[in-house]
């Protein structure tokens, strides 16, 4: 079932604490130098820090986030000021929108629209050859959302349509050729070189982060539909969340988001 905005009511209490921690760290907007990628340490975190920097660790987020998401998330959210500082001298990620008054709807990639499988044993829809940094080739197997193109074709008419992925951009323009081969559904396409990289110290594991203030769009009529929580992290209550796909054929989480996006939007 789709979930709403992240149940605003449940996200307030959680939110509280850092809007009065982010009151005291105002001065941190003149830090505009800090690195692309935030390094973080666990090993440096006590747990009175803990108790200080969880303002994201509210129940229904503390489901589908693991330890080491939590505590990635929770020290991205205390150096959140100086990484805005930085990020409004930067160009907005999307040109100027067209004079309409179209809401903006993100949709994450692998797991939201569609699932890629690295071998051809399994059933797919689609496949397709990417490129490494190498030049070698690599054969992928796609299987799309049950529903999709429908989705998209409705979609695109009430919504500007903008693709985010945490893939390659060589790997998001194949998928487009896929899913929008005459290229008039999806308006945008982002890639994981828009994306905020939050790496920890700790572990070799990188998240992406999608901020979406980075797009140049009214906040306020911008929807993110994305299957990872991390990836919504600083803008929560933009947030839809959706079940991970992972190749089945009775999905319907596109025809509920269909309903929920008629009905709330």
């Amino acid at each position: 079932m789709v979930l709403t905005r992240y149940q605003l009511a449940n996200l307030e209490t959680g939110t509280e604490s850092y809007r009065n921690k982010r009151k005291s760290t105002d001065h941190e907007d003149v830090l505009v130098a800090d690195p692309p990628i935030v390094t973080i340490s666990r090993s440096h975190q006590t747990q009175q820090d803990n108790s200080l920097d969880a303002p994201l660790k509210v129940d229904a987020l503390l489901e589908q986030l693991d330890d080491y998401e939590c505590s990635t998330l929770d020290a991205l959210m205390m150096r959140w000021p100086s990484l805005h500082s930085r990020l409004k001298g930067m160009k907005p990620h999307l040109p100027p929108k067209k004079a309409d008054n179209k809401p903006t709807l993100v949709l994450d990639l692998d797991e939201t629209l569609l699932h890629t499988y690295r071998d051809m044993d399994n059933k797919y829809d689609v496949d397709y050859v990417l490129y490494d940094h190498h030049r070698t080739s690599r054969l992928l197997a796609g299987r799309l959302r049950p529903g999709v193109m429908d989705f998209l074709t409705w979609a695109s008419d009430a919504f500007e349509i903008v693709v985010w992925t945490a893939g390659t951009r060589d790997y998001a323009m194949m998928a487009r050729t896929c899913l929008d081969p005459n290229n008039q559904l999806i308006t945008h396409i982002l890639s994981r070189n828009s994306c905020i990289q939050v790496r920890s110290a700790s572990a070799l594991q990188v998240v992406y982060v999608k901020d979406l203030c980075a797009l140049g769009r009214d906040l306020s009529k911008t929807f993110l539909v994305d299957n990872t929580p991390h990836a919504a992290s600083l803008n929560l209550s933009n947030w839809i969340p959706i079940q991970a796909y992972v190749g089945g054929s009775s999905d319907t989480q596109l025809t509920e988001l269909r309903q929920y996006l008629e009905s709330h939007v």
